[in-house]
């Protein structure tokens, strides 16, 4: 029964109740509802909490400890792995990054700064090649570099980016150790996010948050590392906790390197998993895409049912139809009924199938997974080309994704180097100053040592869809001035300038040697020789 005496007097009421309620005061003052329609008691929009939609999106103001809290960080860790584990989509974006921020290694190039050091640009080339098979001795045997001695520091590089993009963070720890055979003591020592929490599980303090201490500027002054993981306990071994200095007390060199995958607020003092923002969705979109899969498995079996009527006698059909059956049907094993490829199920008196047919595959199933695949994208900084490896545009389109894409690799190979790769190196340029390995005169001054160790990060190329369109416009920007070799030779290539020179002049000179020369662009098998030098 309609609860108003007249059909016409409800929308009068509603009105009614709606200037009711944007006349409401709050703290003795009268709120009143804004101009733009909707009743909204704020300039703001976004602000409202009466607009129907904004209602009940309350958040509340925290700081980083809040906000970033050991609890839910925890979940979101175990959540990250298990998506990156399970998770398709998860394991792609992850493991995408991997291959285009590290691939086989971003390799050292040393660029001391010669001016700065007060020597030739020529001394300065002799120093970097000197500094270069300095850290190749150190970089490229694991023995050298790792803790554990299985990994080159290339491979490192790849573990640091995984590791931090699962769970937030990772700490690399530089523990100085002696082995037989090696050249250098200072080996790196990963440490998982897990193990990095307040002792004995402890509340935060004013000065230590989830296991990292810092002073009165919020400078990290250690970091407390279990020996294991909380809550596995091995025989023999209880838990304990060590504390880590960041920098040496006497030479004041930083000692643990802390590698996290975003700082979003001043004072975060712990890093949040990258797939944070998108588990919710991760795990829908596989349970659905998981349930889609089932329902055309199912539909793709073909299964006969044979029914017998009332008046049926095993005498009648041959021993062999049914050797193994029983007069009232089916006798199997476990007395249960499946489908199967292929399968003929016999049924007893009186029992009738029912097929239920699940209409699979849905023709809808590809526009919604990819329409949710672009949001998960969009949050990550992957384009959906590039998180799917599916080019099926234009050549236009196709690269524009990757340039997209791309430019998220460089952000992330650029952090790297920062966080990871350039203060182990500098790691490895002291200790070689100190045993004698290399001269550097006046290395001691913070000034100089910046001067030696400045050096550039290489990584892959990025290849290119059209390679005759990517050289062509190489070529035209190193003509008309808004680029160089260097930066061209390492954006196609991933190798440095002058050692493709230098490999590119000696091969032209076993050319020559062997009258290999390459034919002129004219196409001339005998060119005129020239009558002199000038010439």
């Amino acid at each position: 029964m309609w609860p108003f005496k007249k059909p016409e007097r409800a929308a009068d009421l509603l009105m009614r109740e709606a200037l009711k309620l944007a006349k409401a005061t709050v703290g003795g003052q009268q709120i009143v509802a804004q101009g733009g329609g909707g009743g909204v008691e704020t300039r703001w929009r976004g602000a409202s909490r009466m607009l129907r939609s904004m209602a009940s999106w309350l958040p509340g103001l925290g700081s980083p400890r809040r906000d970033f809290n050991q609890n839910e960080r925890r979940m979101l860790v175990a959540r990250s792995r298990d998506a990156m584990r399970n998770h398709l989509i998860a394991r792609a974006a992850i493991t995408r990054l991997r291959t285009n921020v590290v691939g086989t290694g971003l390799v050292c190039r040393a660029q001391v700064d010669h001016a700065a050091l007060g020597i030739s640009e020529e001394a300065a080339d002799d120093l970097n090649g000197e500094l270069d098979r300095l850290w190749s001795l150190y970089a490229d045997d694991p023995r050298e570099c790792d803790a554990e001695a299985t990994l080159n520091h290339y491979q490192l590089q790849a573990l640091v980016l995984v590791s931090s993009m699962a769970a937030g963070d990772v700490f690399v720890a530089s523990p100085d150790q002696e082995r037989p055979g090696c050249i250098f003591s200072t080996r790196l020592q990963l440490i998982e996010s897990d193990r990095v929490c307040n002792p004995n599980n402890g509340m935060d303090r004013v000065d230590l948050v989830d296991g990292v201490e810092f002073d009165g500027l919020g400078s990290p002054v250690a970091y407390h590392a279990c020996t294991g993981y909380v809550g596995e306990h091995l025989a023999g071994k209880p838990l304990s906790w060590e504390r880590l200095s960041v920098f040496g007390a006497e030479t004041g060199r930083r000692r643990v390197l802390h590698v996290m995958a975003d700082k979003e607020r001043p004072g975060q003092k712990r890093g949040m998993p990258y797939l944070a923002p998108v588990l919710e969705p991760l795990q829908k979109l596989e349970r659905y895409a998981s349930a889609e899969l089932m329902a055309a498995v199912i539909s793709a079996m073909f299964t006969v049912f044979i029914k017998k009527s009332s008046d049926f006698q095993p005498g009648n059909l041959p021993m062999t139809a049914l050797a193994e059956e029983s007069p009232g049907g089916d006798d199997t094993t476990d007395g249960e009924l499946a489908l199967g490829e292929g399968a003929v199920v016999d049924l007893g008196v009186g029992e009738e199938p029912v097929v239920a047919n699940p209409g699979r595959p849905n023709a809808q199933f590809d526009p919604f997974f990819t329409a949710v695949v672009k949001e998960i994208g969009a949050a990550l900084e992957l384009p959906l080309e590039e998180l799917l490896l599916h080019y099926s545009s234009s050549y236009s389109a196709a690269r524009a994704a990757m340039l997209q894409a791309w430019r998220f690799y460089s952000l992330r190979r650029w952090w790297l180097a920062c966080d990871f790769c350039q203060p182990s190196r500098e790691l490895v340029i002291d200790e070689a100053v100190a045993r004698g390995l290399i001269d550097l005169p006046g290395y001691g001054d913070p000034a100089k040592r910046k001067a030696y160790c400045q050096a550039i990060w290489i990584g892959p190329a990025r290849g290119a869809i059209d390679e005759l369109k990517e050289a062509n416009a190489a070529g035209k920007r190193i003509e008309i001035g808004v680029s160089n070799e260097t930066l061209e030779t390492a954006a196609m290539t991933g190798e440095p300038w002058q050692q493709v020179f230098r490999q590119r002049v000696r091969e032209v000179d076993q050319r020559r040697k062997h009258n290999l020369q390459a034919l002129p662009k004219g196409g001339l098998e005998n060119p005129p020789e020239p009558k002199n030098e000038e010439d």
